[in-house]
């Protein structure tokens, strides 16, 4: 029995060596250089490509460019800064299944489809300056990525995916058709998730979503966040169409990590420039590190935030609304800024938490002052910190949110940064 498994393995190994033998040696390069059609077709031979696959600028190239045994990459697939016109409309790898490093279309000006039917894993992907770019089906049957999901100045009307639990950076800019963006099973993405200058009216479902760390979203109409509970930096909606935003299960924007060591450049949870804006729900939401802006939604009558306790910047309320609610506000480190047109509007019940010391800075109601620059450096940032744990009292203060794995990401993302 052993000697007929011995038999099996050398003899798996010997076909697995003579397949490898049979590649053309230009697929075990540390880096496939194609700049040529001639090279293109000897490259079209190979099953598996040791190092990076790199595409450059050819006049001879077909319209259509094609791998079709190509089945991995154990380094990157770049194809980037093509500075002619090339002709290419048609990039296909139907049997890719896996990248070792990134994925990297750039400049491509008259490329229309990507196709890689089967590919599953990469460690970074980024398509940039593709304006053509209709089609790219991979983008759906991805599941593991390691770093970054980029999608810059392309032409794709809807990027879905319900097989990716995990990003480190989702960023989706410049897409001029741009309707609808589905990333059904991402539940985390441990540095951001951000939409801007797309086409305006984007509808965005994260419905998995539980944790990210930067969330900044510009020209959506719709969003569905039913399960996200922390947004670690800041959370912002900007120059919007939505009608509705809810959080039902947010309980926090920033959270408390070494600062010497963190990201600063939180800006706490901003809404503004939303004209369609007519209600907020944020239900579970306790605590906002740096400030709380409401400003120039000019739909916006009810303003609640019926657990929130802490805001440890300043809050800047603006618009024409009938009603706030703040039942449970103990503690906001800054300014309390609260500009109101409306006729009627009492400022009377706001008075009390600068009069009860709530409101540590100054109170300005109805007219609105602005709020004080801040200073994003990680000293100011530290010097902020220890100032406001200083003044807020053991049993209110923020540092009942610290965490372990807030400082272990902390100190992992910082990592992540040097590496980049």
């Amino acid at each position: 029995m052993l000697s007929t498994i011995l038999f099996l393995a050398v003899g798996l190994s010997s076909v697995n060596a003579a397949s490898r033998s049979s590649f053309p040696a230009i697929c075990t390069n540390s880096t496939l250089l194609i700049d040529s059609l001639d090279v293109l077709t000897t490259a079209q031979e190979c099953t598996e490509i040791d190092g990076d696959l790199v595409i450059q600028y050819a006049s001879d190239y077909p319209t259509a460019i094609e791998f079709p045994n190509l089945r991995s990459v154990f380094g990157s697939f770049l194809s980037i800064n093509f500075n002619q016109d090339i002709s290419v409309t048609r990039l296909s790898a139907p049997n890719l299944t896996a990248v070792g490093s990134d994925l990297y279309i750039s400049r491509w000006v008259n490329l229309t489809t990507i196709n890689m039917p089967v590919l599953t894993a990469v460690n970074r992907v980024r398509l940039n300056h593709l304006p053509a770019l209709t089609s790219a089906n991979f983008l759906s049957t991805l599941e593991s990525i390691e770093n970054n999901y980029e999608v810059t100045n392309t032409s794709l009307k809807e990027i879905k995916n319900d097989r990716l639990p995990y990003a480190v950076f989702v960023e989706i800019f410049d897409n001029k058709e741009l309707e609808k963006l589905e990333l059904t099973a991402l539940t985390n993405a441990s540095y951001n998730i951000a939409l801007r200058r797309n086409k305006p009216g984007v509808e965005v479902s994260l419905p998995a979503l539980k944790e990210v760390f930067y969330f900044e979203l510009q020209r959506i109409s719709g969003l569905e966040i039913p399960e996200l509970e922390s947004a670690i930096g800041h959370f912002i909606v900007n120059d919007s169409t939505v009608e509705s935003l809810e959080a039902p299960k947010l309980q926090s924007v920033g959270l408390w990590y070494d600062p010497s060591i963190s990201i600063t450049n939180n800006r706490g949870l901003i809404i503004q420039n939303s004209g369609s804006l007519k209600s907020l729900s944020f239900p579970a939401l306790e605590a906002v590190q740096l400030d709380l802006v409401i400003r120039n939604n000019s739909e916006l009558q009810d303003i609640s935030f019926p657990a929130l306790k802490r805001v440890t910047g300043n809050i800047g309320l603006e618009g024409t609304f009938e009603s706030l609610n703040f039942p449970e506000l103990e503690k906001v480190g800054g300014i309390f800024s609260l500009g109101n047109d409306e006729a009627g509007f009492s400022c009377t019940e706001l008075q009390g938490f600068k009069t009860n010391g709530t409101i540590r800075g100054a109170f300005s109601c109805p007219e609105y002052q602005e709020l004080p620059a801040r200073n994003s450096s990680q000293g100011s940032s530290k010097n902020e910190v220890e100032d406001w744990l200083k003044w807020t009292s053991p049993s209110t203060g923020f540092g009942s949110l610290r965490s372990t794995s807030a400082v272990v990401f902390a100190i992992c993302i910082s990592g992540v940064l040097l590496v980049l």
